[in-house]
């Protein structure tokens, strides 16, 4: 084919063992031809350079010819293919993009096998793949384009992640669906709730156990994380049981209390980050203030208990840090701190969550009950850890490196 014969546009395919000036050598013999570069992108998988380019060939021109020589004398491999722009070209109405994340067991294929799968049946196309983890594979992302040029309702996108939930737990893997926007890796606030998420178990059933009333009040907890119960009059009922308890006592079980695995890395990372964090509970304000000391934490919010000559007296004091206030909490400190809603995450793990949950820009159900992981925007069940979350908020293994 001689240079006049060549197809206006062409499509390139470079791939071989990497090294510095590929590119620009690539680069450099399309200027110097006299060539447009209309897009390029590439990567580098294990040492393996995948690049691509797009290229306006001028009439009469030589570049083929000499990118053919150039990729020889690099030990690279190039394949060329025609290219018809469409009309409108592509970049100039960009699908609607989404996140999908894979968290768990991915090297036996399986679960990638099915969630693609499941991803073409809806005709929908996988734009880029981004592994997470740095050696074993544990972690994908991916960049997907939705048939439906026109959006995606959230009534749309509700019911597209709890499909995806559904394969997860079949598969024994954890997924998040998320809009890829540019507010998706640009998260500034952090809010948790602390009993069962930030900290293993629920304090105030171990406080029942130093006053004997363990069974009762673990029901009622029980109930109300169920959503079964109103919170207020769950909290109140309970906290009336722990009447006669030395305030000593409960100081010196908080320093028992385990934090959930990866829950002070979590932190400690985000801060690094420049990352607000904070703790929102249902819980009580003695045990909430010692976590915000320990970890450096930015804000701390839970319900106070009246203390009267050293004991509790079974009654609260101030406003009920309820299901609706932890929402309200979300919101200010977002005001406060001048970050969009957009740019908050919210974890939590009991129905009383789901209203932060639904606020934030990205709530998280942590190993959470049913009836809040069918209203949060992704649910971890098979994953212990809290400092998987980041992965989440597009970090990789290999940024987190950087960070220690």
């Amino acid at each position: 084919m001689t240079a006049s014969e060549l197809p206006r546009f062409i499509v390139l395919h470079v791939a071989g063992a990497d090294r510095p000036g590929i590119t620009a050598r690539i680069a450099e013999v399309i200027a110097e031809e006299r060539a447009h570069l209309v897009t390029i992108g590439q990567s580098v998988l294990h040492g393996t350079l995948m690049l691509s380019a797009i290229v306006d060939v001028p009439p009469d021109s030589h570049v083929l010819r000499r990118l053919l020589f150039e990729v020889s004398k690099l030990g690279l491999r190039l394949d060329v293919s025609a290219y018809e722009p469409s009309s409108p070209a592509p970049e100039a109405q960009p699908a609607l993009g989404l996140c999908v994340t894979l968290l768990g067991p991915l090297a036996d294929g399986r679960a990638t096998a099915a969630i693609t799968r499941f991803m073409a049946d809806r005709q929908m196309n996988i734009r880029e793949i981004r592994p997470l983890s740095m050696h074993e594979l544990t972690g994908l992302e991916l960049i997907v384009d939705l048939p439906n040029r026109a959006g995606c309702s959230e009534a749309d996108l509700r019911t597209l992640r709890g499909e995806l939930l559904q394969h997860g737990m079949a598969l024994g893997v954890d997924l998040a669906v998320q809009r890829d926007d540019v507010f998706r890796r640009n998260k500034r606030l952090v809010c948790m709730d602390v009993d069962s998420t930030f900290v293993k178990g629920e304090l105030i059933d171990e406080l029942a156990a130093l006053v004997g009333v363990k069974t009762q009040v673990a029901e009622i907890t029980a109930r109300a994380m169920r959503g079964e119960l109103d919170f207020r009059q769950a909290l109140a009922e309970r906290v009336k049981l722990l009447a006669g308890l030395p305030l000593e006592r409960a100081l010196e079980l908080t320093e028992r209390f385990e934090l959930t695995p990866g829950g002070d890395e979590f932190v400690r990372l985000l801060k690094h980050l420049g990352v607000r964090v904070g703790l929102v509970s249902g819980g009580f304000d003695f045990f909430v203030s010692r976590l915000k000391d320990r970890f450096g934490l930015d804000f701390a919010f839970a319900n106070e208990l009246e203390v009267v000559d050293g004991q509790l007296t079974g009654r609260l004091c101030g406003p009920i840090v309820d299901g609706t206030r932890k929402a309200e909490i979300l919101r200010e400190m977002a005001q406060h701190y001048g970050c969009r809603l957009e740019q908050t995450v919210a974890v939590g793990d009991g129905a009383n969550d789901m209203y932060m949950l639904q606020t934030a820009g990205l709530g998280i159900a942590f190993r959470a009950k049913p009836k809040l992981q069918e209203v949060a925007h992704m649910s971890l069940n098979h994953n212990e850890r809290l400092d998987t979350l980041l992965y989440l908020m597009g970090f990789t293994a290999r940024d987190l490196v950087h960070l220690h």
